[in-house]
């Protein structure tokens, strides 16, 4: 009983983790959705751009607009669209006061933020996939319920992580270039918390629920073995174990039998060793006769 409750206990709390790194992820997904309220403090790079063609003094870098910042309010934002790329060559066309970095390396820059937002997307369904069968978990004992779970975590946890690198390989660069060109420049905290956060918490509910299923399996296979052994030796126990009755087929040239025949035995029907006459010995009989043959 109280494995039972420790168990519920873990599945429960690695359940709170999934719902925890569900929500952080939700919130990067809304992040930029609107320029003003608190969602505008969920920003991917604010930095000085400066003299980039139209570019406000200062730009804040979100899921699905790029917006000027000043005086804790953003304005000039440009129109939204999904997985809006990081890269200034197109985001403000190309300038002389760019760094060198933005205009020959726009693939690297454009890609992988577009990439990243593809693979948030993809970690955020297979995190909402997760939370179904393993909810399930906690009241039930199902080893399919628990290898689904298992499994859409995993995968979840995978995604996530490789968003998080793609994110921070891009803006930490970005960040970088940006210093090197003697502009300020910053990345948001709450964004990149949050995903790391999340990874965290993926991690931590993967690996307790690998182990929950490993335990699992585990103690299915020594109550199967326990289940076998028991079987065998109540067996041995009644001394029936072993012993088989020989059965000799009587296979009649006629197909029909004498009415007055009452043990007459139908055509082509196993009789019993002691219906045709053989002798039935017991277990120490046929020990005793193989010792006196040898």
């Amino acid at each position: 009983m109280q494995s039972k409750q420790i168990k519920r206990f873990v599945n429960l709390l690695s359940f709170f983790f999934l719902l925890g790194a569900g929500l952080l992820t939700f919130f990067l997904i809304l992040s930029g959705a609107r320029s003003g309220g608190v969602l505008k403090n969920f920003y991917w790079l604010q930095a000085d751009t400066n003299g980039f063609n139209s570019a406000a003094p200062v730009t804040r870098w979100y899921n699905y607009e790029f917006c000027g910042f000043s005086n804790g309010n953003t304005f000039d934002c440009s129109s939204k669209g999904a997985a809006k790329p990081f890269s200034p060559r197109d985001n403000f066309g190309a300038s002389p006061n760019m760094p060198s970095s933005f205009l020959n390396n726009r693939n690297t820059y454009y890609y992988l933020s577009k990439v990243a937002w593809a693979m948030l997307l993809i970690g955020m369904v297979f995190t909402i996939f997760t939370i179904v069968p393993q909810a399930l978990t906690i009241f039930m004992n199902n080893i399919h319920t628990d290898n689904i779970a298992m499994a859409f975590s995993w995968i979840a946890f995978f995604f996530i992580i490789l968003a998080a690198c793609l994110y921070t390989g891009c803006y930490v660069k970005a960040r970088k270039t940006f210093h090197h060109d003697n502009r300020s420049a910053k990345m948001g905290a709450k964004n990149f918390g949050f995903i790391w956060a999340s990874v965290a918490l993926l991690l931590l509910n993967s690996i307790a629920i690998t182990v929950a299923c490993v335990r699992n399996r585990k103690r299915r296979n020594d109550a199967y073995y326990n289940e076998d052994y028991h079987t065998e030796k109540s067996t041995a126990s009644s001394g029936t174990s072993g012993v088989r009755f020989p059965l000799i087929r009587k296979h009649a040239k006629t197909t029909t039998v004498a009415a007055d025949n009452v043990n007459a035995v139908p055509q082509d029907q196993p009789m019993l060793a002691e219906q045709q006459g053989v002798p039935i010995r017991t277990v120490e009989e046929h020990t005793v006769i193989a010792q006196q043959e040898v």
